[in-house]
């Protein structure tokens, strides 16, 4: 059994019915700020009764309400929570037959309506029912066997894990044990109380027992007087284990040794980190023991449980959870901003949620469902770094084929935006793409079409036909390089036909999909820049600033360097820019932040070749 899907209308962000699909075992929800990631573990929370930090409740604020309309303002009427889960083998459909689905028996239903109306102390009206029947009866007892715990952000795992009534750790002790018959007796009890009975002999307890008795009959009297003893520890089971405290030692014990228990410190002494992670072990301790055999379903929500932990140990618990949904049957469902987390997972684990312009209502995207090739998935998995990770929590995508690329067409799109709000008239556009949330993508190759199969929103199928499917809402570009034979010098008006493997993909996408557009040039990202404008005269300057030695080359850019290019014969031009290219062929990445640093310095913008400038418009605003 698994929660297969939430269904969310007129909470917070949420105003339509607004669909989460879920799996077994780990589940991770990435995506920008305020795209809903809290709202949708709230809701679980809510209508699962999660009672980890007490009872949730709901105020007027998280009724939707509308932005733009003020007559919306405080809030929808009602709230709508829907819980379907997936049933497996007939001993499950027996045990939940009242929440049963009436179109599919292998389907649990589980929903809770939160009216906007409070009644006398202040409380909105809440109804929870199963099945598709909101008028039937409902079984409480059956919503118990399913157990959830939440874990925050940014949870005070010290104050968690000390002694008081209730604690974790007393909780997880008192489970461990098996439940005691008629008239027994937990041994930790009598070991207590025979421990009690030795100490109470020593003479100066008991002298202090006797003085204290003797002033209470001086006070009040013998009629009215009470008994006192003193004692060292509570007797029942309950008491001695809210006592229980967790320290920590900074090291584990070597083999068939153990540390000394006199070294152990308090959590105040350890790292937020490290508490945050023995707090988490005490946790998945406790969902994992099959303590009743009437917990139907375990569920742990945990927000950001990169909070505190350097990248190394991000890696590690996700491992761990990941593990332990497997092994304990515990589904886990996570929302994090880490691309540390986000690039070492299963790929299919995660769901993305998009803001696709502002104001739009989030939208959720199943990666699973994205018609990834398993080919593709598994070169995704082993290519997609923290760097690259950060599609997922990207408002537009820009991809390119290496570090030359990535570190010159930020400043080139700089240029496309002055562009484009000169031709305007006023100041539209932003400065640059990092105001648009768009991030540049390194891919070091020609892998477009695994990066873009997350994104085009469509399957070929072998016969050839398209087949629409799921996709993450974003627009993204791919600027590549025609590659054409080796020391051809293609020209705007004598093109030669390339051999890059990818340009297939060029008129495939623009054909197809509604979000992807992939763009390629003359020859090489170096040679067609070099073409453009003056280009020429300045990439030419700054390659001097590497060049140490003396002779034909050094003299022939510094030739290019004094010369204005712009209305040079094509033929001339071509000449130049492949003799450039071949300098640079082997060092683009030291060329490419040299040549940064020298427009930077000297203030001087770069002329764009158009299929970048193309890239960079259809990247802003889908313009073609």
């Amino acid at each position: 059994m698994y929660l297969r899907q939430l269904k969310i209308s007129g909470f917070r962000v949420f105003n339509s019915e607004f669909t989460v699909e879920l799996t077994e075992g780990l589940n991770i929800l990435v995506g920008e700020n305020a795209s809903g990631k809290s709202t949708i573990i709230d809701a679980l929370r809510l209508v699962l009764l999660e009672d980890e930090y007490g009872k949730a409740g709901i105020a007027d604020t998280d009724f939707h309400r509308s932005i733009v309309d003020p007559a919306k303002s405080k809030g929808v009427d009602r709230i709508l929570f829907k819980c379907e889960f997936q049933l497996e083998g007939e001993h499950e459909q027996v045990s939940f037959l009242p929440w049963l689905s009436a179109a599919n028996p292998n389907s649990a239903l589980l929903n809770m309506a939160i009216e906007n109306k409070e009644d006398g102390r202040g409380r909105f009206k809440r109804k929870t029912w199963g099945n598709d029947c909101e008028s039937g009866l409902f079984e409480w007892e059956l919503l118990s066997t399913i157990s959830c715990i939440y874990l925050p952000p940014l949870r005070n795992a010290e104050e968690k894990l000390r002694a008081y009534k209730g604690s974790k750790l007393a909780r997880l002790i008192k489970k461990l044990h098996p439940e005691l018959g008629d008239g027994e007796t937990h041994p930790l009890e009598a070991k207590i109380s025979a421990l009690n009975k030795e100490m109470l002999k020593d003479p100066s307890i008991q002298k202090a027992n006797r003085i204290i008795q003797g002033n209470i009959v001086n006070a009040i009297g013998s009629i009215f007087g009470q008994d006192a003893s003193l004692q060292f520890a509570e007797v029942s089971i309950d008491r001695i284990i809210e006592k229980i405290r967790l320290l920590f030692y900074p090291f584990l014990p070597k083999d068939g040794e153990q540390n000394n228990l006199n070294l152990f410190r308090e959590l105040y002494e350890n790292s937020l980190g490290y508490n945050n992670i023995l707090y988490l072990a005490t946790i998945l301790a406790e969902l994992e023991i099959d303590f009743d055999n009437d917990i139907n379903h375990k569920v742990l929500l945990i927000e950001e449980p990169e909070a505190h932990l350097h990248p190394q140990l991000q890696l590690k618990l996700l491992q761990y959870l990941q593990e332990k949904a497997k092994e304990s049957k515990i589904q886990i469902i996570v929302t994090t901003h880490s691309p540390t987390l986000t690039s070492s997972i299963d790929l299919h684990a995660i769901k993305v949620l998009s803001i696709p312009e502002v104001n739009d209502a989030p939208i959720f995207t199943t990666v699973a469902n994205c018609g990834v090739s398993l080919q593709s998935k598994r070169f995704l998995e082993r290519w997609l770094d923290i760097t690259k990770s950060l599609l997922f929590f990207s408002k537009g995508i820009l991809f390119v084929e290496g570090i030359a690329e990535a570190i010159v067409v930020k400043e080139l799109a700089k240029t496309v935006l002055i562009k484009l709000n000169t031709e305007l008239g006023h100041s539209k556009y932003h400065a640059d793409l990092e105001e648009y949330g768009i991030s540049i993508i390194n891919l070091n190759g020609i892998y477009f079409n695994h990066f873009f199969s997350l994104f085009k929103g469509y399957i070929r199928l072998e016969s050839g036909r398209f087949e629409p499917c799921e996709s993450i809402p974003v627009r993204c570009a791919g600027i590549t390089d025609n590659d054409p034979e080796k020391g051809s010098r293609p020209t705007s008006s004598n093109k030669v036909p390339g051999k890059n493997p990818q340009l297939w993909l060029v008129e495939e996408l623009a054909g197809n999909s509604p979000n992807c557009r992939l763009f390629s040039n003359l020859k090489t990202f170096e040679y067609d820049l070099a073409l453009e404008g003056n280009n020429l005269k300045i990439m030419s300057s700054a390659l001097l600033q590497l060049i140490e030695t003396d002779g034909i080359i050094k003299s022939t850019l510094l030739s290019y360097s004094k010369k204005e290019w712009i209305g040079v014969l094509e033929n001339e031009k071509s000449d130049a820019a492949y003799y450039l290219l071949e300098r640079i062929d082997k060092g683009k990445g030291q060329f490419a932040q040299e040549l940064v640093n020298y427009i930077t310095e000297n203030d001087i913008k770069l002329s764009v070749p158009s299929y970048i400038e193309k890239a960079i418009k259809w990247i802003i605003d889908g313009r073609e």
